[in-house]
């Protein structure tokens, strides 16, 4: 059995990134191609639309909003940001991680994320409604809501996390690790197909399955 979770877990090197170059105040812009850069405290405009961050690091970033949509992170981190919104719709993230950071709402419809890690967040409305999501994990991350809606998923899983609402409606999960994710209500039991449960999640949900079937649970 260890060896059959290893194999599905999400497959996840290392991001090292050396060498960075301090960027310019005005490198942040929307539809820039940036590569092997390294911004602290940057103060951006509103839209990074279309950006493309390749080896780079962005590091307490602080915005009322951030528009990222298209954006295309590469081997890319970005730590200690905060936003009340970020919109990131379509947008790529692949070998990325997104650490200690704050946001109150992030749209990542029909985003793609590979090889990702989320880690020491406080996320608020997590969007990934129609996103193709693979070989991601979410640790030590606090939500209000994940939405899954529509979403294509494989081995992505969770370790020391908690939601308030989980939602899989018309998702596609295969090695869907909902072990570590602690989840006050869920929505959309057929996006449990292909997910893996604790025994003491499966004990907690056992009512609200049975409503679900149209059981009734008696002693």
């Amino acid at each position: 059995m260890a060896t059959r979770q290893l194999k599905n877990a999400p497959r996840i090197d290392p991001l090292n990134l050396h060498n960075l170059i301090d960027g310019e105040p005005g490198d942040l812009v929307a539809g820039a191609d940036l590569d092997g850069l390294r911004f602290e405290r940057p103060e951006v405009p509103r839209s990074l639309a279309g950006i493309t961050l390749l080896e780079c690091e962005v590091a307490e970033l602080v915005t009322d909003r951030l528009e990222l949509r298209g954006a295309r992170m590469l081997e890319t981190r970005l730590s200690r940001c905060s936003a009340p919104t970020v919109s990131a719709h379509g947008s790529t993230w692949r070998d990325a991680e997104l650490l200690e950071s704050r946001i109150g709402a992030i749209e990542l419809s029909d985003a793609e994320l590979r090889r990702v890690v989320i880690d020491g967040s406080k996320l608020g409305w997590v969007n990934l409604r129609g996103s193709n999501i693979q070989d991601v994990v979410f640790r030590n991350c606090s939500f209000d809501e994940l939405d899954f809606g529509g979403a294509k998923v494989a081995r992505v899983s969770f370790e020391n996390c908690v939601t308030e609402k989980l939602t899989l409606t018309h998702a596609k999960s295969e090695h869907l690790d909902l072990r570590g994710l602690e989840f006050s209500a869920i929505e959309g039991f057929e996006g449990l197909r292909g997910s893996i449960l604790g025994h003491e999640q499966v004990a907690l949900l056992a009512e609200t399955f049975a409503r679900h079937f149209g059981a009734t649970i008696q002693d």
